[in-house]
């Protein structure tokens, strides 16, 4: 008897605020950022099936899958190596810094801990998670985190209100590696100061929020994609309360005054010829 897929949704992230700091010996950058879940998902489904470890997801199939390296460390844990399949469903735009295939990980590995029966811990899987990519470990539970290190240092911060947002994203994606490696070239680092964030949270008011927005990166990465900042100016001229870049781009995300502005604001959007635009709002931890 075939056996059915368990399936979870896996949520997209964004930066609301991100600073770099330089290079570390491992070679990744030491940063401070604010992470927060948003309700803009992937859906993933795993079994068990065949012989070997399978992962669709488009034209991201195979072993190249940052869910298939999940997949194969999590086995090695286990000391088991069985077939198994991955399905993703993509709704997450790539190249977008929403974290879209660290999330998928992250929804791989907790779908595999459910399968195989809780074997392993918090912090086992949080170690699986940090080995498989800088976003994974926070995107394994989500909500509203304090990032240090390469992002995988999480400390829990007040729960973000909710925030009805606007995506959109460029045609043009932007590469990560490209994006530091300008960085380090032309970049200017800022300061995130972390009682400012726990301060403006705790109170639950948007425009204390927006006032705290900030990315190193976008400046660079504007360079290399100009309708970065296009695309930021439209969702300020429409009234969002604030906007930026998310991660290293492309997609920029505008606070909107509520739901229904957020839909009139993504319509206009749309009107203007923009089309990858999206709706969504913040949501609290999941994992």
């Amino acid at each position: 008897m075939e056996q059915s897929f368990l399936t979870t949704f896996a949520y997209a992230k964004i930066n609301l605020a991100l600073a770099i700091h330089g290079i570390r010996e491992d070679g990744y950058h030491e940063l401070q950022s604010v992470m927060q879940s948003i309700a803009l998902h992937d859906i993933v489904r795993v079994r068990r099936h065949g012989e070997k470890v399978v992962c669709r997801c488009g034209a991201l199939s195979g072993p190249g899958n940052i869910a298939y390296k999940a997949t194969m460390l999590f086995l090695e844990q286990l000391g088991r190596f069985e077939g198994l399949e991955i399905e993703i469903v993509k709704n997450i735009p790539v190249q977008a810094g929403l974290a879209g295939g660290s999330t998928d990980a992250a929804a791989t590995l907790r779908l595999l801990n459910q399968l195989y029966g809780e074997p392993l811990g918090r912090e086992a899987l949080l170690t699986l998670a940090r080995k498989c990519g800088a976003d994974v470990a926070f995107c394994l539970n989500g909500g509203t985190m304090w990032a240090t290190g390469r992002g995988e240092r999480l400390e829990a911060l007040p729960t973000a209100p909710e925030l009805d947002l606007v995506l959109t994203k460029p045609f043009s994606g932007v590469n990560t590696r490209e994006a530091y490696r300008r960085f380090d070239l032309v970049g200017q680092s800022g300061y995130l100061t972390k009682t400012d964030w726990e301060k403006a949270l705790a109170q639950k008011t948007k425009q204390q929020i927006v006032d705290l927005l900030y990315n190193d990166l976008e400046p660079v990465s504007a360079q290399m994609v100009p309708e970065i900042l296009v695309l930021k100016q439209h969702l300020l001229e429409l009234d969002c309360y604030g906007a930026l870049m998310s991660g290293s781009g492309s997609c920029v995300f505008g606070i909107a005054q509520g739901k229904q502005h957020a839909i009139e604001v993504a319509a206009r959007l749309r009107k203007k010829g923009f089309k990858n635009v999206w709706v969504t709002r913040t949501v609290d931890e999941i994992g």
